[in-house]
């Protein structure tokens, strides 16, 4: 990113903080899912945000689900990691694997608390998948399903990296630097999980990132996007790291 768009982003990340330390969704509502990524910009972007209320805030946070249990528990993580000398948050580190067994299966995406993408929000590289994985070497969402999911797939490729998930999950990339979808989520994930793994893709996605990246510092979803958030703009970094 140009100096200007880092300006513009730090700028941003800071005047979204909301009263009680949290960041907003799209609707301007504070959202724990969206704390996380409120803080992995303020993070990147050195944004000077207040960390003291959001780390209050958290700590009276009790989420039901696995999707805002995960994003709180790695919110507070980070903030720990931002109190730390710049020198020691640059060293590499092992995010911890996250055990919840207090919550339901329907507190889980899909009601399955074994899918690649539950797998993956608690960093459990030692669980099975097969159930998932079709004959191809992609991954579905769903157990016995024919169907596969790109961020299925991602999750799963993350976890356990193979070369033959990786092609075929390579495979699936269009001309125009896209994935099946055609969103940055799913270009992000896939061109991440593939990064891990050292596989290369076979088509530039710099278009496609610079049509979803918007003055205001913020990525959209899709290329002119009339509105951007938190969340994409992390998949939007997300991607360009993993095509450096």
């Amino acid at each position: 990113m140009t100096d200007e768009a880092q300006n513009a982003l730090r700028g941003i990340v800071q005047l979204m903080q909301k009263p009680d330390g949290l960041f907003p969704d799209r609707s301007g509502r504070g959202d724990l899912y969206y704390t996380l990524f409120g803080l992995c910009l303020a993070y990147v972007s050195e944004a000077k945000i207040d960390r003291g209320t959001c780390e209050k805030t958290l700590e009276q946070a009790a989420p039901v689900d696995l999707v805002h249990r995960a994003a709180l528990a790695h919110s507070r993580n980070l903030l720990k990691l931002m109190k730390l000398p710049r020198a020691i948050q640059n060293l590499p580190f092992s995010a911890p694997k996250l055990d919840f067994p207090d919550l339901p299966d329907s507190a889980f995406p899909q009601g399955d608390r074994y899918s690649p993408y539950s797998c993956f929000l608690r960093n459990d590289t030692s669980a099975d998948l097969s159930a998932y994985r079709l004959p191809d070497g992609l991954y579905s969402n769903l157990k016995g399903s024919p169907e596969y999911g790109v961020a299925a797939t991602a999750a799963a490729l993350c976890l356990h990296p193979d070369e033959t998930t990786a092609a075929a999950l390579a495979g699936l990339q269009n001309p125009d630097g896209t994935f099946p979808g055609g969103d940055l989520l799913s270009a992000a994930v896939a061109l991440y999980a593939l990064k891990r793994t050292g596989h290369r893709v076979e088509y530039d996605v710099c278009d496609f990132l610079s049509g979803c990246f918007r003055p205001d510092g913020l990525f959209g979803a899709v290329p002119g996007d009339p509105s951007g958030d938190l969340e994409y703009t992390v998949y939007g970094l997300l991607a360009m790291g993993a095509t450096a």
